[in-house]
């Protein structure tokens, strides 16, 4: 486990210098660190051998980096019935799966730090985004989620305006569509928006350009993030009332906008990359969401034009694709110009490939519970500009504290402003200005 935090440097006050503690981390000999953390892997392989079962595959796992931390490695030969440990293997065979991790990221997923997906398909070399890396969630490996053949499609989520039925849709199937969320004529509106942003950010060479998942050979997607600051067009969306009557109900008081950008999908043959939008906030949970996304579709979305994949009913189940990077069993959220998408952080998905000729924008705003720390700091981020003209409303969403007017109560977005706040250094004897004070003693 890897700190995060850059070490202190140096003490502001006399006296207050912490030296020689026995728990100092940073006196550790990262060799010995190593050592133990590479015994401790093997000891779970042991101990859970049979998690490891039906991977149908001999697995090399070298545990280290493949230059100053080295070991022998793991054999697990999966291939026949029942896991099995090997001390090693003949020189003629050669193992289905082999990858160098450093034994910490494999640690962090045992004990809930980092999602699998993330930390063999981040920190492994090679890349490992198979079956493998899921026998080592802390809550047992996952079942495969069910295919769209298991399912009666005429059940499944369809465009609606019946709110009720929208709220049904997420709790069964953990995705919903809201039908005319947008008039064509406000689709052409953020539609430009959209593109024009996109185009002056190439031109400006600041563009992000996402190939993370596309095949060398193949055209990123564009990413635009951040549309808060860059256009009253993405402010007014916030006004919608499709957030008034989903986001409290599913994700309580205070809730808070936690990114809001573009995902523009050029023609391609690549790019498919499952994975559920709240792997990131650990440890893991399927009993509650910590996001809904709102996916405003500017033009009509096909499976031809890449329209997000969905694993339907996966979102409060311990499951996981069979294979991360392929469409596999999943459906996709095909619907016209104006739909609104609303998806479960835990529902695992992924962005088609749009094998069209044409791109295809669509909005994505996602919105959080109040206490988790937004993607996006829209504080930091904006410009004094956009910040002046922020209603109440926005204020609230983007992470403002919202001011509290004409001597009315504060409310949710005003919470923990308390008196001394925002008092700055005032020094006195401490035993100066005491005011009474009336305590509640029971006798």
């Amino acid at each position: 486990m890897a700190s995060t935090l850059p070490p202190p440097t140096g003490s502001l006050t006399s006296g207050l210098v912490f030296e020689g503690k026995p728990y100092d981390v940073t006196r550790d000999d990262p060799l010995n660190v190593f050592q133990q953390n590479v015994s401790r892997v093997r000891e779970y392989v042991k101990k859970r051998l049979a998690d490891f079962d039906g991977l149908d595959t001999l697995i090399e796992l070298k545990l280290g980096d493949g230059s100053q931390f080295l070991c022998p490695p793991v054999f697990i030969d999966s291939a026949s019935t029942g896991a099995k440990l090997l001390d090693n293997i003949p020189d003629d065979v050669q193992p289905g799966v082999t990858m160098t991790i450093m034994p910490e990221y494999i640690l962090d997923v045992i004990e809930g730090r980092m999602h699998a997906v993330h930390a063999f398909g981040k920190r492994a070399k090679p890349p490992c985004r198979g079956s493998f890396p899921m026998c080592f969630a802390p809550g047992g490996r996952p079942q495969p989620a069910l295919n769209a053949d298991e399912l009666d499609s005429q059940d499944l989520p369809k465009p609606t305006e019946n709110v009720e039925q929208i709220r049904q849709d997420l709790r069964k199937w953990g995705y919903a569509m809201v039908k005319n969320a947008l008039s064509a004529e406000q689709v052409g509106i953020l539609k430009t928006a959209v593109e024009e942003q996109a185009a002056g950010e190439r031109l400006a060479g600041v563009a992000h350009m996402d190939g993370a998942h596309v095949q060398a050979d193949d055209q990123p997607n564009q990413r635009v993030w951040s549309l808060p600051n860059k256009g009253d067009e993405f402010l007014d969306l916030l006004n919608h009332p499709l957030i008034d009557a989903i986001m409290p109900w599913f994700l309580g008081n205070a809730f808070k906008l936690h990114s809001m950008g573009a995902n523009i999908a050029r023609p391609a043959k690549s790019g498919i990359y499952m994975h559920r939008d709240q792997m990131g906030l650990t440890p893991e949970t399927i009993d509650h969401p910590y996001l809904l996304n709102a996916m405003w579709y500017l033009v009509d979305v096909t499976e031809e034009r890449g329209a997000t994949r969905m694993y339907p009913g996966s979102h409060n189940k311990n499951v996981a694709p069979r294979i991360i990077n392929q469409v596999g069993g999943s459906v996709p959220a095909a619907a016209p110009a104006g739909t609104c998408v609303l998806l479960d952080s835990r529902t695992w998905h992924s962005t088609g490939v749009n094998t069209s000729d044409v791109t295809r924008p669509v909005i994505l705003s996602a919105f959080c519970r109040f206490f988790l720390q937004a993607m996006e700091n829209y504080p930091e981020l904006m410009s004094a500009e956009t910040k002046a003209k922020l209603s109440d409303r926005q204020l609230g969403l983007l992470g403002f504290r919202v001011p509290v007017r004409d001597g009315k109560r504060a409310q949710a977005y005003t919470a923990y402003n308390y008196p001394g706040a925002d008092f700055g250094k005032s020094r006195a004897t401490a035993d100066a200005a005491w005011l009474p004070t009336k305590t509640n003693r029971k006798s």
